[in-house]
């Protein structure tokens, strides 16, 4: 999440201002900050994800991306900082690419929960993102949380596995400039969905349902 400013120097050349405009002068900077200060930011989460290096299982599964997962865009109003936007949709579909393509042997979009050929179809939601900005934690830090639910369906189509997944991401706005709230921001939200990828590698095989189907696709016994 993002930032803060507020002072800069007034340059008198040579003459000198009435009170009245020498005031104004002065003024003038920390008004423009104040005003800065709540207009919130809008960002769009970048298309900039690895391909998990891992083992991947000898399996073909397809990935069911709906619309509402791929123009997702959390919107908020935080009183006295204006209104704020993270744009996630966009970034999913290259993110679920990514991850299906370093776990599997191969991979594929599908359009419907049982697609011939497939093994299974995971079909990712975004349930809530909740942010955190510097003024409201006193720190220097943006943080956004991601709930992710994830639903896995078998050969057939019938839905195998529902589980719950959350992920975190933060950012330092020094490392951004303290005037400038939207890169650190978006740095917190690629975080949060890097941090999905990341513990989705590690959970899958762990719920016990997609541990039963797994065993039951490993073993042969839905060819």
């Amino acid at each position: 999440m993002v930032l803060a400013n507020a002072f800069r120097r007034a340059w008198f050349h040579g003459r000198r201002l009435p009170g009245r405009a020498l005031l104004a002068r002065l003024l003038a900077p920390l008004t423009l900050g104040l005003v800065g200060g709540c207009s919130g930011a809008a960002v769009e989460v970048p298309q900039e994800f690895p391909i998990p290096l891992v083992e991947k299982l000898p399996l073909r599964m397809g990935l069911l991306l709906t619309p509402e997962l791929t123009s997702y865009v959390h919107e908020q109003t935080l009183e006295g900082s204006g209104d704020w936007r993270i744009e996630l949709g966009s970034a999913q579909t290259p993110m679920f690419r990514n991850l299906l393509a370093g776990m599997f042997e191969s991979s594929e979009i599908a359009t419907t929960a049982g697609a011939p050929g497939l093994a299974g179809v995971l079909e990712p939601a975004i349930e809530e993102v909740q942010f955190s900005t510097p003024d409201q934690t006193r720190s220097d830090y943006y943080e956004v949380w991601i709930r992710y639910r994830f639903q896995l369906f078998g050969r057939d189509g019938t839905l195998v596995a529902d589980w719950p997944l959350a992920a975190y991401g933060k950012a330092n706005q020094r490392h951004y400039g303290m005037s400038s709230r939207e890169p650190a921001l978006q740095a917190a939200a690629l975080a949060a969905c890097r941090d999905a990828m990341a513990f989705f590698t590690v959970q899958f095989r762990s719920v016990p349902d997609v541990q039963r189907w797994l065993a039951a696709e490993l073993a042969g016994g839905s060819e």
